[in-house]
């Protein structure tokens, strides 16, 4: 132990510096913040943790899916401009119906300050930025119709029209939209769409938004609503009404004014059709529907108010046949022919209905195997799963007695080591899989990694395949398409149909490779229809994949590895070697320390609710309560299994013994108080348990890193801030108040070479006194797993720092007063050990920005998780990068592996020397 006394500065004893400063974090929680990453891998079934997908969206999203631009071509948005600053407040939707009339809400001509909208904005779909800008038009409202009938107080003929000050540019981007005249509304799904608030109480969504409703009947909505108090809805829904559902009951309808449409196909193209328009509905979260004004009940006024106006409309215009031609070469193309849309409006189209879709490229995630000149084999492929490692098929790991040598996309890399399947046998179909290791990290930004399912149950029929053909056999035909000769051969993908042994067709060429019969190692895919010769030849050792949804994120996982199969499986079906089949040959060989975990599992019981009796196992009873409640219980035991969930994984069955236990202790330190204070507390923003710790720089103090309280008197940060110097003050985020350090304490075990240890106590000369400003951090003591999300908190943010040495970095931040977030996703320290200096100690915490490729920290830089408690902890803190914007990942040091040389400090004769 190192301690250090250090003396009072002159005149600043409790100095107040002038100024108020608050260093406001945003408190958004990001989904991610609920999972966590074990500290050493144990699985397999990792991939989404390990390569969380930050940006990514899951199928279900919080209040729909974004819009693709061009989808939908009608929708603007209204503004009001602001006066003196001419901002634009977006509050309203609506549908351009001509060239220069857009269909609104009648509430939606006036704003809380009784002023009109101003302008409507088309071909925008994020109207907060300048993405898309390029395909944007905005115009200037002259004139607003509203239905003579409307009145304010009420919610009946709630429809307006608003004229353009001239024509929009009709193109792939602005299209007028038709209109359902028909009074009957017969589908089972229709959208609404808008910018509008997402979630229960949420924000405005800064892109369109599509959400997909289900209609209910008029006298199923009428029980909802006529049982409603409200003046505004005095004799109850009338015909002019529409009511749709939306089974989340957290999601939103669309904007205000916007529109409830359908797209009808024609001409393998498709076109959107006004149902209603967006009016009312109860608070988001209530599962109760949304009100439309029905379109059909308005047709003739809308008819009349344009042609009045100057538009060359009649009763005809709207007529569903001359409505959709009217300007069909812009129309987008029927989803059921689209393989894929482009930004720029282009879209890839499917003869065979979604059966093919043609590639750009080599497709993302698959490595492409070469050998020396002579050798090889040219069809095969494998699937990249990690920075280093390649899963393909036994039978293109080796040729003609020469292992594989290297892959050649998505870059030229080695192959350090092949292992083959031991019981695989050469020309059979049986164990037909291997593992490439390579000798340099692929960036999985650009690679890509594919999960690995892990169940031998797929619970879906089909799945996608890779292949390779001929461009004209691919390509779509469709009217107006000019058909050109095109002999080259590109990779593509193909939607398979997954089939039981029954019912697989197996060529005659390839009998003598399953000769023992379709296997439960086998995955079986293909069609009972035949292709043109070279439209699909099957790329060896690539994925049979499929998108699937965890933790509200899509990720690619890879079911199988294609082995053979005649044009892809049509007519003579493929054969695929099952990955899960094999996982505990590839555990022994991908997980640094194997262990069988499995018959540690997590259940959870649906039966149970809170506070019900319940068993951790069959000697273990115990009793269902919030996870807070017994959150120590679960961070040392979620490792081994002996974990079971009451509903949901918020609920826990703690053990009688442990609530006992904890019932009887009275006495706690201050550290394990920590979370009823800050609880207590209510803190304004988490920067309140940050300090700057001060060095002597003659005429100033060198705040050159951050120090984070953990109790009234101590502070935590780490050695390698001293840099053999002794701090003598900290200076609060509160109002910069300035107080003298009475002592430190740095790690016995600190070790400036290769960082463990880094850790170092400061004693305060005096208590602090807590506040909603200032506050401890509490310590995060799980020592198996790490939040997957964090946030780090740096004193200061630079952009585009690259190779700065230590001098230099703390040139640009001397006197820095502000501190900034990025958040911050764990790594297996085996993972960083590929490329570390040296050994990484379990001490020690590897995280990597998932929103930059390079990372960097200065020492002392606090990472913070979010518990489900709703208070702070603190789960590292960070060594200092050895050279910045070259790294792609941080050390740190663990704070769960340091608590108890962090709890010696709590003893007052600690600190008597």
């Amino acid at each position: 132990m190192t301690v250090v006394r250090c003396s009072q500065k002159n005149g600043l004893w409790c100095l107040f510096l002038l100024g108020f400063a608050i260093h406001y974090v945003e408190t958004y929680r990001h989904p991610g913040e609920s999972l966590f990453l074990p500290d050493e891998r144990t699985s397999l079934d990792d991939c989404h943790l390990r390569f969380y997908q930050f940006n990514g969206y899951g199928g279900g999203g919080i209040g729909g899916f974004p819009a693709t631009q061009f989808e939908f071509a009608h929708m603007g948005a209204i503004g009001w401009i602001q006066p003196g600053n001419d901002k634009i407040l977006w509050q309203c939707g609506g549908s351009l119906i001509w060239d220069n009339f857009v269909l609104t809400a009648a509430h939606c001509v006036v704003d809380s300050r009784n002023a009109p909208p101003d302008v409507v904005r088309f071909g925008d779909l994020d109207i907060f930025s300048t993405i898309g800008d390029e395909f944007a038009q905005q115009l200037k409202i002259v004139e607003i119709i509203r239905h003579p009938s409307h009145r304010f107080a009420s919610h009946y003929h709630d429809v307006a029209l608003l004229r353009l000050e001239k024509g929009v540019r009709i193109n792939e981007a602005v299209i007028p939209a038709c209109l359902w005249l028909n009074t009957e509304v017969p589908f089972k799904r229709i959208h609404a769409t808008g910018w509008g608030n997402v979630g229960f109480v949420g924000n405005q969504s800064p892109v369109l938004l599509k959400m997909e409703l289900d209609p209910i009947s008029y006298e199923e909505c009428s029980k909802v609503y006529n049982n409603v108090s409200t003046r505004k809805l005095k004799h109850g829904l009338v015909d002019h009404h529409i009511c749709a559902f939306h089974a989340d009951a957290d999601t939103c309808e669309g904007d205000s004014g916007g529109p409830l449409q359908v797209k009808l196909m024609h001409n393998m193209r498709q076109t959107p059709f006004i149902i209603g328009v967006t009016s009312f509905g109860l608070i988001c979260g209530t599962s109760t529907p949304g009100v439309y004004t029905r379109v059909a009940s308005y047709h003739q006024w809308i008819i009349d108010t344009m042609r009045k106006r100057g538009a060359d409309v009649d009763e005809n215009t709207y007529n569903s046949t001359t409505c959709v031609h009217r300007h069909i070469k812009y129309r987008e193309f029927y989803d059921g022919v689209v393989a894929y849309r482009e930004g720029n409006g282009s879209v890839g189209l499917n003869y065979f209905n979604y059966m093919f879709s043609t590639r750009n490229g080599v497709p993302s995630g698959l490595a492409k195997l070469g050998w020396s000149e002579g050798n090889g084999i040219s069809d095969c492929a494998g699937v990249i799963v990690d920075e280093d490692t390649v899963l393909t098929v036994a039978d293109c790991a080796e040729s003609n007695g020469i292992l594989v040598e290297r892959i050649v996309h998505p870059k030229i890399v080695n192959i350090s080591k092949v292992y083959i399947h031991p019981r695989y046998k050469k020309g059979t179909s049986y164990n037909n899989i291997a593992v490439l290791k390579l000798d340099s990290l692929l960036d999985i930004r650009v690679a890509n990694p594919r999960c690995i399912w892990v169940d031998r149950d797929l619970p879906f029929r089909d799945a996608q395949v890779t292949g390779v053909g001929r461009a004209d056999l691919i390509e779509a035909l469709y009217a107006g398409y000019n058909f050109t000769i095109d002999p080259a051969y590109v990779y593509l993908t193909l939607r398979n149909i997954l089939r039981n042994s029954s019912s697989c067709m197996v060529g005659d060429r390839a009998m003598s490779k399953v000769q023992h019969g379709i296997a439960q190692e086998h995955v079986c895919a293909g069609y009972d229809l035949y292709i043109v010769p070279e439209m699909c030849s099957l790329v060896r050792g690539a994925a049979i994949e499929r998108y699937m949804e965890r933790e509200e994120r899509l990720y690619t996982f890879t079911l199988a590895l294609s082995q053979f199969g005649k044009d892809c499986g049509f007519g003579d079906h493929m054969i695929a070697t099952r990955l899960a089949s094999h996982v505990e040959w590839l555990n022994s060989i991908l997980l640094p320390k194997y262990r069988d975990f499995g018959s540690k599992l997590q259940f959870v019981d649906p039966d149970l609710e809170e506070q019900d009796r319940c068993e951790v196992d069959s000697d273990m009873p115990g009793r269902c309560v919030r996870l807070s409640e017994c959150l120590h219980y679960w961070q040392h035991e979620a490792h081994s299994g002996k974990v079971v969930f009451c509903s949901s994984s918020k609920v826990i069955c703690c053990p009688n013994a442990l609530l006992e236990r904890n019932a009887s202790i009275t006495e706690k330190t201050e550290l394990e108080r920590c979370p009823q204070i800050v609880h207590n507390l209510k803190p304004f923003d988490r920067n309140g348990s940050l300090v700057q710790i001060g060095f002597d720089a003659k005429d100033w103090y060198d705040f050159r890193c951050i120090g984070s309280i953990i109790t009234a008197q101590l502070i935590l940060t780490t050695a390698s801030c001293f840099r053999n110097e002794v701090p003598l003050v900290v200076q609060l985020t509160r109002n910069k108040t300035i107080v003298p350090i009475e002592a430190i304490i740095v790690h016995k075990g600190y070790n400036a070479t290769d960082q463990s240890n880094d850790l170092a106590i400061i004693k305060l000369s005096e208590p602090l006194i807590w506040s909603s400003h200032l506050f401890p951090i509490c310590l995060w003591t799980n020592q198996s797993h790490t939040p997957v999300i964090m946030r780090l908190i740096e004193l200061t943010k630079f952009r585009n720092v690259e190779k700065l040495d230590h001098e230099e970095y703390d040139a640009k931040v001397a006197n820095g007063n502000t501190f900034s977030t990025r958040f911050m996703m764990p790594q297996y320290n085996t993972d960083c050990q590929r490329v570390h200096p040296f050994r990484l100690q379990s001490s020690q915490l590897c995280a990597r920005d998932p929103l930059n490729g390079n990372t960097c920290a200065r020492s002392g830089d606090a990472l913070q998780a979010d518990g489900i408690d709703g208070i702070f902890y603190l789960v590292g803190l960070a060594q200092p990068s050895v050279v910045c914007g070259s790294q792609k990942y941080i050390t740190l040091t663990r704070i769960s592996r340091q608590l108890n040389w962090i709890k010696q400090s709590l003893d007052a004769d600690y600190w008597d020397f």
